[in-house]
């Protein structure tokens, strides 16, 4: 069977269909993964890029309320702001935002420090500005100070940028590899039960994750936010070993 139409039948979650599949080597289901992470990681690379490129930060720090930024705080009375920075999966919010960012990651600027972490999932402890390994001979930023900065270190955000992408791509990739392996692992005792060996478990695991996938990539692309997804994300492909092994003991 050709890789796309395991692919179609992946996508469409049609178990009963793969669980007909004749075993095949383990490579081939790492190959299929591989290629499968890591177009979902260049489309969103694609479109993290195409949206940084659109967004005006130079004028942005040209036109916004004056900031202060020193050891002992941020002094800065403009309204609140949202600064998405895509390429790098994070949001700058500056003052009181309460709307949901659409990044993965968050940092919150306030007067007396700053807040990172998951977007939603944000600790309730701030971390002084004096603890950031910025200062040096410098005592404060201002807009133009930071504006400066950018213009004088472009190139080097640019690459610093590609290497992130680089490295996430690469993690979930092994992410992927592990948590398939264990759900190979734990799902043993039930295939057992059907004459299911590791190397099918895997197999099935690997292209149980291509429906979810894409929604995931989706998701990400739209910025439309389903809580808890991660788990579901998960929790779907273990259905998906369960029924498609499920449908091999019944055919037995």
């Amino acid at each position: 069977m050709g890789i796309i139409e395991q692919f179609q039948q992946s996508l469409f979650f049609q178990w009963k269909e793969i669980g007909k599949w004749k075993a095949q080597s383990i490579w081939k289901s790492f190959f299929y993964l591989l290629c499968l992470v890591l177009l979902s990681s260049l489309i969103l690379s694609f479109s993290s890029f195409s949206k940084t490129s659109k967004l005006d930060y130079e004028g942005l720090l040209t036109e916004m309320q004056p900031f202060n930024l020193s050891e002992q705080g941020l002094d800065y009375e403009g309204e609140p702001l949202i600064v998405p920075v895509p390429v790098f999966d994070v949001t700058i919010t500056i003052g009181d935002v309460t709307q949901r960012a659409s990044t993965d990651y968050v940092i919150a600027l306030q007067q007396d420090g700053f807040k990172f972490g998951k977007n939603g999932l944000m600790s309730t402890n701030s971390t002084a500005y004096r603890d950031l390994p910025i200062w040096g001979s410098a005592q404060e930023y201002t807009n133009v100070d930071v504006l400066k900065l950018l213009q004088e270190n472009e190139s080097q955000l640019k690459q610093l940028a590609f290497f992130y992408q680089y490295v996430k791509a690469f993690l979930q990739v092994l992410i992927s590899v592990v948590f398939i392996s264990i759900i190979a692992w734990v799902s043993l005792p039930f295939g057992r039960s059907a004459s299911v060996s590791y190397r099918r478990l895997w197999m099935f695991g690997a292209y149980g994750m291509t429906l979810p996938l894409a929604i995931k990539t989706i998701l990400k692309l739209t910025g439309f936010f389903i809580p808890y997804f991660g788990m579901i994300y998960w929790f779907s492909i273990i259905i998906f070993v369960f029924l498609t092994v499920n449908t091999i003991k019944r055919s037995a």
